[in-house]
């Protein structure tokens, strides 16, 4: 039993008609006799036939893992190795275990040809960076395994103060907080869930979604936002502190200031206010939008220190806010359409931004012109986060995470597994960790740390390198798009809202 290198590529030829990447297709066909094959076996292949290879394959791996050749069954690390998510490549890696890899070692070199061995010399040198990232990486891309699950939900954040205490809500869901216990290191049972609803409010408003909560950074009010526009605030044990009733239009944003008295809200119709917890009063209200536009400016809004605050504001801009003043300090100007993330580094005192535009602007106080603007996606850029002083990871909806330099305004690293559009991403508490959250339900954990140990070791700084992935995590329900991931204060699990089923927490470990 075998098969040719021309069968393989006639193979990949159909793959790539039937994907609908013709130009790939066809530079293929030029440079291989796929059209001989085709004339005479083209209508003996079914569709789909290198997939179907490659899974039977899989299969086979995972029939010779677990079982022995004298047909018992093998004993199987549960940690690395999980049947019903094994996947290509952890097959790749037994395979690797147990055939000797070839090596491209003058396999392409002609006699005495010192040009090729110049050529490659200098092919090692600027490989030199993968290759030790490659060595010191783990053997096994890990399974990441299921901790608990909640019911269905579009949001969920834990308890700053309290990493088993995780609060959610969603579509026709109250708010629930609910307290988990850790028997053992990587296992959640729930001991007790509080649901945050008011019988009267229920009867008289009926089904109400919640599109947003955040807790307070002391951990002892959770702010939960409705598709009404009404904001609640509710205690840990789940009583109702205040009602905010300003906004007449959808939730999309909560953000609350480091002294855990003020917050801030933003609608949809892009109305931004500025409460007091206690008291429940209005002390500040912004209206960016235009009379008559109904254009989205951002969904994001972010606190740049202890009393300032960003907006978006029209046509890309960024509205420089200050809690006592009823008019915008400034105008940042740069991105030229909605703007969809922020972060702040209070140490540099360095804001990054997002952008539907596909880019992403660092700016630095007291300047209202950006100093970096990063290049480089080909559609809208949905995530932004400091890694340090800086570096900055991004996601995109082209399927890409990158990873940039502030100081050099270059690309650092960058990642692009299949290209599946990226909804979220977000950077663990200890910065260790970055997890994104995609279109087909799957979640992939980047290791940080193992990167910038390569970038400081790195030969050549002007090289791209690969982002270590961690581990990986899939949803087994069909066309289930993740909503929403939040890492615990220990950066131990990772909570995931889909769309489609109930939520999950992860163990990271």
């Amino acid at each position: 039993m075998s098969i040719t290198s021309e069968e393989v590529n006639y193979l990949i030829w159909r793959y790539l008609q039937e994907c609908g990447k013709e130009v790939s297709a066809l530079a293929l066909q030029e440079e291989t006799r796929v059209l001989d094959f085709d004339k005479q076996f083209g209508s003996h292949i079914p569709i789909g036939a290198l997939v179907d290879f490659l899974q039977k394959g899989i299969l086979y791996t995972e029939s010779e893992l677990l079982v022995r050749h004298d047909r018992a069954k093998s004993s199987v690390d549960a940690e690395h190795v999980s049947t019903r998510d094994f996947n290509l490549l952890q097959a790749l890696e037994i395979s690797k275990d147990r055939v000797p890899p070839i090596r491209g070692e003058h396999r392409f070199e002609l006699a005495g040809d010192d040009h090729a061995s110049s050529t490659r010399t200098e092919i090692v040198g600027k490989l030199e960076g993968t290759e030790s990232l490659a060595s010191e990486s783990s053997n096994f891309i890990k399974t990441l395994r299921e901790s608990s699950k909640i019911s269905k939900s579009a949001v969920s954040r834990w308890n700053p103060s309290n990493s088993l205490v995780l609060a959610h809500g969603g579509p026709s869901l109250v708010a629930t907080i609910v307290t988990f216990e850790m028997p053992e290191p990587g296992t959640l049972s729930k001991v007790h869930e509080i649901k945050c609803e008011n019988v009267l409010v229920s009867q008289r408003e009926g089904a109400n979604s919640v599109t947003c909560l955040e807790w307070s950074p002391a951990g002892h009010s959770l702010a939960v936002g409705t598709e009404s526009g009404k904001v609640r605030l509710w205690t840990v044990d789940g009583k109702l502190q205040n009602v905010f009733e300003f906004h007449n239009s959808c939730i999309t944003t909560i953000k609350w200031n480091q002294d855990s008295l003020h917050f801030l809200t933003c609608d949809v119709d892009n109305v931004a206010i500025i409460w007091n917890s206690l008291t429940g009063t209005a002390l500040q209200q912004f209206s960016p939008r235009e009379a008559g536009s109904a254009d989205t400016l951002g969904i994001d809004a972010s606190w740049v220190g202890v009393d300032k605050f960003v907006i978006p504001g029209g046509q890309g801009n960024i509205l420089l806010c200050e809690m006592g003043e009823s008019r915008p300090l400034g105008k940042l100007s740069g991105h030229t359409k909605a703007l969809t993330a922020f972060d702040y580094n209070p140490e540099t005192k360095l804001l990054v931004s997002a952008s539907d535009d596909k880019t992403l602007r660092v700016w630095r106080g007291g300047n209202l012109n950006s100093s970096n603007c990063f290049m480089g996606n080909s559609q809208s850029v949905t995530s932004a986060a400091w890694l340090d002083n800086d570096k900055v990871i991004s996601t995109s909806m082209d399927g890409s995470v990158q990873i940039w330099s502030q100081a050099s305004s270059s690309l650092l690293a960058l990642s692009m597994v299949d290209g599946v559009p990226i909804f979220c991403g977000a950077l663990s508490p200890d910065k260790q960790k970055f997890a994104v959250g995609k279109m087909d339900g799957e979640i992939n954990l980047y290791d940080v740390s193992k990167l910038h140990a390569v970038v400081k070791e790195a030969v050549n700084p002007v090289n791209v390198h690969p982002i270590p992935l961690y581990g990986d995590y899939q949803s087994n329900s069909e066309g289930n798009c993740i909503t929403d991931l939040a890492w615990d204060p220990t950066s131990t699990y990772l909570a995931i809202c889909y769309s489609e089923s109930d939520a999950t927490v992860i163990y990271v470990g």
